[in-house]
């Protein structure tokens, strides 16, 4: 029984001493995504999964320039109610990605889609209003009888100034 005792407890001593299995930091990086300087540039992680239990999952998301600079940066919790977002303007028409950091000992995303967007700073176009002529006739012009008849004319539409 002693010897039992003795080795189980150095079996417990070996296993304790042995290395534990390395943890990896999960990264992944769109393809660049270029456009005009002073675009605006959002990147998002939104988790599409919808057969496991909705249980959040911390992450960085980061936007990156050319060079690999991070342009801006948030730190938060993606689950099926709640993406993670984050948005930038960009410095030039130079390419920029989207990149996301999944801590070590994380429990992965069942269905994580990573995208970026970059819309231009085009000028909106002028406000534009529609409308339509409408004449009040008391005798219908198709047929020439007594009968009140509202005929529409052509409708327009036109930028206001």
């Amino acid at each position: 029984m002693r010897a039992l005792a003795m080795m189980a407890l150095l079996w417990g001593v070996v296993v304790a001493a042995q290395a534990a299995p390395p943890s990896y930091t999960l990264t992944m990086t769109t393809e660049p995504l270029t456009g005009a300087a002073y675009d605006t540039v959002v990147a998002s992680v939104v988790e599409a999964g919808t057969l496991r239990a909705p249980s959040p999952v911390p992450m960085t998301l980061n936007i990156l320039d050319e060079h690999d600079v991070v342009l801006a940066t948030v730190t938060g919790y993606v689950s099926t109610s709640s993406p993670l977002r984050v948005r930038a303007r960009a410095p030039s028409s130079g390419p920029l990605r989207a990149q996301v950091i999944l801590p070590p000992g994380t429990q992965k995303l069942a269905a994580g889609v990573l995208a970026i967007e970059r819309e231009g700073r085009e000028e909106p176009p002028d406000p534009q209003s529609t409308w339509c002529e409408m004449i009040f006739n008391a005798i219908d012009p198709m047929t020439g009888m007594p009968e009140p008849v509202t005929v529409m004319t052509g409708c327009k539409t036109t930028a206001e100034q």
